[in-house]
């Protein structure tokens, strides 16, 4: 499984893309609140875990 994260400037918005060898959901969030509760209910992240979701997000700007 992979774990990517992109945030969107513009609409304030995650995008949680979750990759296993047969396909790629991609769950969105408002806030980074609800991300990382459902970091922590669902994957069991800790706070260093999430620290590293974030440090490696891409982001999505607009000029």
């Amino acid at each position: 499984m992979e774990i990517k994260l992109t945030y969107d400037t513009a609409k304030d918005k995650y995008y949680l893309d979750i990759s296993t060898d047969k396909q790629t959901e991609t769950v969105t969030f408002y806030g980074k609140y609800a991300l990382e509760e459902y970091l922590r209910d669902v994957f069991n992240f800790d706070f260093a875990q999430i620290n590293n979701l974030y440090s490696e997000m891409r982001q999505i700007q607009y000029n």
